[in-house]
């Protein structure tokens, strides 16, 4: 394999042995570059013939790949002139069989006394598979990267540098769009610099819960940055390195700032309804207790003061006893009459006495009659045969209300009340044929702001119509789930309390 002046070279350095059993290939020029040794290791690399290539000059063609014969070409020449001492590079090569391979060379000269070269030594190793895996890992990079960059939620890769000690390493550009912080400002700098103080203990202990536990870990966050307070559904992904070491976290941010924000107006609006409720309740309750007062007082208390009048007149025996006193049992009776009217108007229904249609029936009689009203009522609920306490007294309310605006202000002599069932919903229609109102300009009295909370608390809508001299119309609806023949409203807010 090699000529007799190589072979006394290397027994002189007493690497015969080792030349022959090395990993690596090894392959000596001479001045010539004619090839004047391979070892068994090269041989196997490049699949050689002991004819093809002993003491014949070293030619790239055919041996190195045509893209990097240039490269080759300078680092040899490098060496065979004496520019250099020594070089290394890797470069693609062909085997005997028309392979190409990747092949990382370590080379060297030998000079004589005189400073010529008289040797080229090269070192060589087969570095496909490796060359292979890192071509791989660039390209699952490159993807990574291109997800990363091109994500829509903020991303930020931080680096773990020990003893609950974080520094940002990397963000994308849709953490710049969210937050505000530049690139500039941010990569480099430890977590402490960027977030905000309230959040440092807790960004703390959930960057080392992932670290400990060495699991993804999800938290929500409240934070103060450049573009504003923003709220985020945060994960944290633990990243390991080769020995199995968190090194490494990357963050991703859902931001839900716009919910959180959404949620906040609609807690406000819900609190705000329920204090008009309540004012609507403690205004109601003073109205019915004025109305009491002053049912007592002008109707009742005046017909007992008559009456004891003629009781004393009895007693005197100055008037005829059988003519007075038959006055005043009248009188007494109209006051009962009134006691009793007053009282069913502010009582609720008998609701687990009597069906929804009965005392639907039973109101519509005690206001025709008192305010001379041709009310027509029809109930139409098949499937509803009973219906939930709650809904029964609600519905109960909101007639009782309407009849009573119509009374007092809709000159009206014609009502038409419908109730009936949608699937699941149940409707109810109150018209009049009086002379209406504007809606533009009146829709938040007392009785409608009643008449919309009732409905608001079981989950139903409100609407109403009139115009002037065209009447009013009342459409209310709520959905309801039927259970046998029971109809229950959709679950209330447990925070909003029934105003009866």
């Amino acid at each position: 394999m090699a000529s007799p002046q190589i072979y006394e070279i290397i027994d002189n350095l007493s690497l015969t042995y080792h030349l022959g059993n090395s990993s690596i290939g090894i392959i000596l020029l001479n001045r010539n570059l004619e090839m004047i040794y391979f070892s068994p290791k090269a041989q196997e690399i490049f699949q050689w013939q002991l004819e093809a290539f002993m003491n014949k000059p070293f030619s790239l063609e055919g041996f190195v790949y045509k893209d990097d014969e240039k490269r080759v070409h300078e680092l040899i020449t490098e060496l065979s002139t004496g520019r250099a001492l020594h070089n290394q590079g890797i470069n693609r090569n062909y085997t005997a069989s028309g392979n190409v391979i990747y092949c990382q060379w370590y080379n060297s000269v030998l000079k004589d006394d005189a400073g010529n070269v008289v040797h080229i030594l090269s070192l060589v190793q087969d570095v496909t598979e490796q060359m292979q895996t890192s071509f791989s890992l660039q390209a699952s990079e490159a993807q990574l990267s291109l997800v990363f960059e091109g994500a829509i939620d903020p991303m930020w890769l931080i680096r773990v540098e020990g003893n609950s000690r974080f520094r940002f390493e990397r963000i994308n550009a849709a953490f710049t769009k969210v937050t505000g912080w530049t690139m500039e400002q941010v990569v480099g700098q430890p977590i402490e610099s960027i977030m905000p103080a309230a959040s440092h203990e807790l960004v703390r202990k959930k960057y080392n819960e992932s670290i400990r536990f060495g699991k993804i870990i999800d938290y929500i966050e409240e934070a103060a940055h450049p573009a504003g307070i923003k709220y985020g559904e945060i994960r944290v992904i633990p990243v390991r390195d080769e020995s199995g070491n968190v090194t490494r976290l990357l963050g991703i941010a859902n931001d839900i700032t716009e919910k959180i924000m959404l949620q906040k107006k609609l807690e406000a609006e819900r609190e705000n309804l329920n204090k008009q409720i309540t004012s609507a309740a403690i205004k109601g309750q003073e109205l019915e207790r004025a109305k009491v007062s002053r049912e007592l007082h002008d109707n009742v208390n005046q017909v007992l003061t008559t009456v004891k009048l003629y009781l004393e007149l009895c007693l005197d025996k100055k008037v005829d006893n059988t003519k007075v006193l038959y006055k005043s049992a009248i009188l007494l009776n109209e006051t009962i009459n009134e006691i009793r009217s007053l009282s069913k108007q502010l009582s609720a229904p008998t609701l687990g006495e009597m069906s929804l249609r009965e005392t639907l029936k039973d109101l519509v009689s005690s206001v025709s009659n008192a305010a001379q009203l041709n009310i027509n009522l029809q109930v139409s609920l098949d499937t509803c045969l009973e219906m939930d306490n709650e809904l029964h007294l609600t519905i109960y309310r909101i007639v009782q209300e309407q009849l009573t605006n119509i009374s007092k202000y809709a000159k009206a002599d014609v009502v038409n009340i419908e109730l009936a069932e949608d699937g699941h919903t149940i409707i109810l229609f109150i018209e009049d044929n009086g002379i209406g109102f504007d809606t533009r300009q009146k829709t938040n009295g007392l009785g409608l702001t009643n008449m919309r909370s009732r409905t608001s608390i079981l989950g139903g809508s409100f609407q109403i119509e009139s115009d002037n001299n065209k009447g009013t119309k009342v459409v209310v609806s709520f959905p309801v789930k039927i259970i046998g023949d029971k109809c229950i409203p959709i679950e209330m807010p447990k925070d909003v309390q029934t105003v009866l």
